[in-house]
C-alpha cells in the first residue's frame, strides 16, 4: 500500500483515509524512522514552519502538494511552482481534487522510474511472474520459434515474456550495462567474463554461455576495451 506524509487537520484525513486506499503517517514520524517508503508529502500552508518542510522533501526529491485556502497569498504560492518547490497546490476543503493529485502524481512516476533507483523486474508469463533482479540477467534474446522474448540469468534459469523484443529493449535500453549485440540479443557486458572467436561463442560470470558471430565478437571487442584499467598478459 502506498504511504503519504501528511501535516493536516485530523477531520481531513479522515475524509482521505475513506476516499483512498493509502496509508497516511504524520511528517514527525517518517522524519524520524521511515522517510524512504514515503511517496508523497501533503503539508498545509497554515502550519508553522512549513516552509522549511517544503525545502526539507523537495531535497529527498519527494512530490508535495500544499494545501492553501482561498484568502492565502497566491504570490508567494506562484513562486513555489516557479522554483519547482511543490508539485501542487489544492484549497484543503476540495477532497475530490486533492485525490486527483495524488492519482497523477502516481501516474507520473510509473512513467518515469528513474533507472537509478531500479533494480528488479518482473518478468510477466502467462503462468507466472517472477521478480529478477537486473544483475543477474546475462542476456535477453527473441526465439522466433516460441515468439517470446527469453530473458536468461546467471544459474542457468531462462525465463520467458509475452512482450515482444522491442518492447523489452527500449524498456531496458536506459540502462548503459545492456549492449544490442545483434538484431534480437541484449547482453549484460557487466557479466561479460570470456570470447572465444575460435568457437564463436561468448561466455558469461557462471559459466553460462551464448554463440554469436565471429564479426559480432569483434564488433563486441571493440565497444568495451577490454584492456580499459587491465593488465594485459
Amino acid at each position: 500500500m502506498r504511504k503519504i506524509g501528511i501535516e493536516i487537520d485530523i477531520s481531513l484525513q479522515e475524509i482521505l483515509e475513506e476516499l483512498t486506499d493509502l496509508e497516511f503517517y504524520s511528517i514527525e514520524k517518517i522524519i524520524k524512522y521511515e522517510i524512504e517508503n514515503i511517496e508523497v508529502v501533503i503539508l498545509d500552508i497554515k502550519n508553522p514552519e512549513f516552509e522549511e518542510k517544503i525545502k526539507f522533501f523537495n531535497k529527498k526529491r519527494i512530490p508535495i502538494i500544499l494545501l492553501c485556502s482561498r484568502d492565502d497569498n497566491f504570490r508567494k504560492i506562484k513562486s513555489y511552482f516557479k522554483n519547482r518547490l511543490i508539485y501542487d497546490c489544492v484549497y484543503r476543503d476540495d477532497y475530490f481534487e486533492i485525490e486527483k493529485s495524488l492519482e497523477e502524481i502516481f501516474e507520473n512516476k510509473a512513467e518515469k522510474q528513474d533507472p537509478e533507483f531500479i533494480r528488479e523486474i518482473v518478468i510477466n508469463d502467462s503462468y507466472y511472474k517472477a521478480i529478477i533482479s537486473l544483475d543477474e540477467i546475462i542476456y535477453i534474446d527473441y526465439c522466433r520459434i516460441s515468439r517470446k522474448t527469453g530473458i536468461k540469468i546467471k544459474d542457468g534459469t531462462l525465463y520467458s515474456s509475452k512482450k515482444g523484443f522491442s518492447e523489452v529493449e527500449d524498456k531496458l535500453k536506459s540502462f548503459s550495462y545492456f549492449i544490442k549485440l545483434e538484431r534480437g540479443t541484449l547482453i549484460n557486458k557487466n557479466l561479460l567474463k570470456e570470447i572465444d572467436y575460435k568457437n564463436e561463442k561468448i561466455t558469461f560470470k557462471g559459466g553460462q554461455t551464448l554463440f554469436v558471430s565471429r564479426a559480432k565478437i569483434k564488433f563486441l571487442e571493440e565497444i568495451l576495451n577490454l584492456s580499459r584499467n587491465r593488465i594485459e598478459l
